[in-house]
């Protein structure tokens, strides 16, 4: 089962409490690019949490990755 999270906790879980993350706007950017796993649900944005823990930096390796 894939657990989708909201981009404030993906925020809190990447940068940590004290951490300075990248804005909503700039998430919500990458999602639409295809650059981070994720989907939209009506009008909000979830990031697919275990596509995005198994990336690799590879852009290809990572696209293969959330195909499958």
């Amino acid at each position: 089962m894939k657990e989708l999270i909201k981009i404030s906790e993906f925020q809190k879980r990447v940068w940590g409490e004290n951490g300075t993350p990248l804005t909503p706007q700039a998430i919500r950017d990458q999602l639409v690019r295809d650059v981070l796993p994720g989907k939209q649900i009506g009008r909000l944005w979830f990031i697919v949490w275990q596509a995005y823990q198994r990336q690799t930096g590879n852009a290809l390796a990572d696209s293969v990755l959330r195909a499958g």
